[in-house]
């Protein structure tokens, strides 16, 4: 999650926020005495939006913008359609 002090300024508060799922590969590892080397891929997908937990937090809730962004996401006759990025 990117909620510490300044990701409220620094942009990754409003554009990242936090994820939906993370997948850790360990590719490689290697092992020599008191030192290690590690190969580490790592596949993140984003939470781009709001959920019923954010929108109740006054961090967004004292905000139009985002009480209209949850709407938006959620009210079916829009014909909202969740994609993955």
């Amino acid at each position: 999650k990117f909620d510490r002090f300044q990701d409220n300024f620094n942009g990754m508060g409003i554009t990242v926020h936090d994820t939906w799922a993370t997948h850790i590969t360990l590719k490689s590892l290697h092992i020599d005495n008191d030192r290690y080397r590690v190969v580490v891929n790592y596949k993140m997908q984003d939470h781009f939006g709001l959920d019923s937990d954010d929108i109740l937090k006054i961090k967004f809730r004292q905000f139009h913008f985002f009480r209209i962004w949850f709407v938006l996401q959620r009210y079916n006759q829009f014909g909202f359609k969740p994609f993955m990025t």
